[in-house]
């Protein structure tokens, strides 16, 4: 098979796959996926907060300048009892649930494109193996976007010290906010392409069993063309989120509505977030799928005894490949059957 006929089938197979996934076991994701609320809830919350506060004639400062001044300011107050409260609070009620949907999905996501049943109890047991890892996995891509934004924040504001203390004559306020647009810019772009590259490192920790750096150097050595993929996956999400983000920003600015239209409106502000990433996670772990197949190996769990097993089943050459993503089709799609 050519390069060309393969990049074409993949597109259309993750797609109308993760489609077909969330169709048919819609009543299996959808409860699964009320673990992100608490996330949503909190993102709603903090971008309605970050929002408020600003209008036209304020000063524009990038999030991570603010963030870095904010920090600064009260670093007298980080350690006290309220401080550590707020955050154990949000890591029980946002971190941890966020991460066990992600975990579950994940491995419902590979039980139904094997055409297994789904069953809350079986997915409930698959905890035990890979709740730990995947939380060891966000502590290391955790770790690794903190270095960055420190990294990028403290060298614009070095730069910026650094002109200032030489002398030259620049205008301080247009080349501080010259500097930080750039840097900021760049640290966004940067985090994005990490996000993207890292997009299977959940699929590799839930059905490989593997962790940390590890997951994410495995995740960020795939193909150019899965790259893409997982690019126009984070863009989607990203797009469909921003969005109604933005409608939570106007409709806090907007005046009181009825019960059945402020129903409405929270639907739309909390859900649509909410069923994005339940696609996001499911979509990402098809890509996972398709791009083992496209190496010649695949992943597959089975169950021996309570027991949870990883074995590789290679496969040999592309006629395989297309025989074999035929075949994940059909039980999908039993009118695609010759």
């Amino acid at each position: 098979m050519s390069s060309s006929t393969q990049t074409t089938l993949n597109r259309q197979q993750l797609y109308r796959l993760t489609n077909g996934i969330l169709n048919a076991h819609c009543l299996h994701f959808i409860p699964i996926s009320l673990l992100f609320f608490p996330l949503t809830f909190a993102a709603v919350k903090l971008y309605s907060f970050s929002s408020s506060g600003t209008d036209a004639t304020t000063e524009i400062i990038p999030f991570n300048i603010l963030l870095i001044k904010t920090i600064t300011a009260s670093s007298q107050n980080l350690l006290t009892v309220k401080t550590l409260t707020t955050a154990l609070t949000f890591s029980f009620f946002v971190i941890l649930p966020t991460v066990a949907g992600i975990a579950l999905i994940t491995y419902s996501t590979h039980q139904a494109i094997h055409h297994k049943q789904l069953t809350f109890s079986s997915t409930l047991k698959s905890l035990s193996h890979s709740y730990i890892p995947l939380l060891h996995t966000l502590t290391a891509g955790s770790i690794t976007l903190i270095i960055l934004f420190l990294t990028f924040t403290l060298s614009s504001i070095a730069v910026t010290e650094s002109v200032k203390a030489l002398g030259f004559h620049f205008d301080p306020f247009f080349f501080s906010t010259l500097i930080n647009s750039i840097v900021s810019y760049a640290l966004a772009i940067t985090i994005l392409f990490f996000i993207v590259i890292w997009g299977s490192a959940s699929a590799i920790t839930v059905l490989e069993s593997k962790s940390g750096f590890e997951t994410l150097r495995q995740s960020a050595n795939q193909s150019t063309e899965f790259r893409t993929h997982s690019f126009s996956i984070v863009f989607i999400t990203g797009f469909a989120i921003g969005m109604s983000l933005s409608y939570a920003s106007v409709c806090q600015n907007s005046g009181p509505v009825s019960n059945w239209i402020w129903i409405l409106q929270a639907g739309v502000i909390y859900l649509d977030p909410l069923l994005m990433i339940l696609m996001s996670v499911v979509a990402n772990t098809v890509l996972y799928v398709q791009c083992k197949a496209a190496s010649g190996e695949e992943v597959s769990k089975t169950t021996v005894d309570g027991e949870v097993f990883n074995e590789c089943v290679v496969v040999n050459g592309d006629e395989d490949y297309e025989k074999h993503i035929l075949q994940l089709s059909i039980k999908l799609f039993p009118t695609l059957e010759p």
